[in-house]
């Protein structure tokens, strides 16, 4: 009795075992691009954070050419800290790749097709917009919406940290300084 009731102890813990395991095999495979660009996006933003701190400190107001001065002046200084970024330092390709898998499944089908309607609904001039790494983001044209369903598959950014849309390019936007700080082209198929 002993005996079989060890061997039933050993079926359930192999059982158990091979659980653990095969949890461990399932795990996300896009999980190190992920880090990753949660990673750069973070250098990013503590490089933002820190530049804000030395520049001019923004006070509330409602004078329109303050808040331009402000906001220019903490471009001019990331721009500075980044003389030399380029597209891909925080969309690296495997990232954007990643990204295109990830929008994809939101941009196809019937439902796909009411999406990009969205996207076209608010979308600013062709040309309009430079598409390029510490390009400022032009203040007489609209800042279109990422629809809800594109923007629930992608990772979360820091608040003041946003995506736009801008033709078919996914653009990764600093809201206080108004720059374009990467990009993915031809991110919409």
């Amino acid at each position: 009795m002993a005996l079989l009731s060890f061997a039933a102890l050993a079926a359930v813990l192999s059982c158990g075992a091979e659980t653990g395991r095969a949890e461990v095999d399932n795990t996300n495979p896009d999980a190190p691009l992920l880090r990753d660009f949660q990673s750069r996006v973070e250098r990013y933003w503590d490089l933002h954070k820190k530049l804000q701190k030395e520049g001019p400190p923004m006070k509330e107001t409602s004078d329109p050419a303050k808040i331009n001065a402000a906001q220019d002046a903490l471009a001019q200084n990331i721009r500075d800290a980044r003389k030399d970024a380029r597209a891909g330092e925080i969309f690296t390709p495997e990232i954007r790749q990643l990204f295109r898998r990830l929008m994809y499944p939101e941009l196809k089908g019937a439902d796909g097709a009411d999406t990009k309607e969205a996207i076209k609904e608010d979308a600013p001039a062709p040309g309009s917009v430079a598409i390029k790494v510490n390009a400022t983001y032009p203040e007489n044209q609209p800042l279109p919406t990422v629809p809800a369903n594109v923007l629930a598959s992608l990772p979360r950014l820091p608040e003041g940290l946003e995506y736009r849309i801008v033709g078919r390019n996914l653009i990764l936007r600093d809201v206080d300084a108004n720059l374009v700080v990467d990009f993915i082209p031809n991110a919409i198929r």
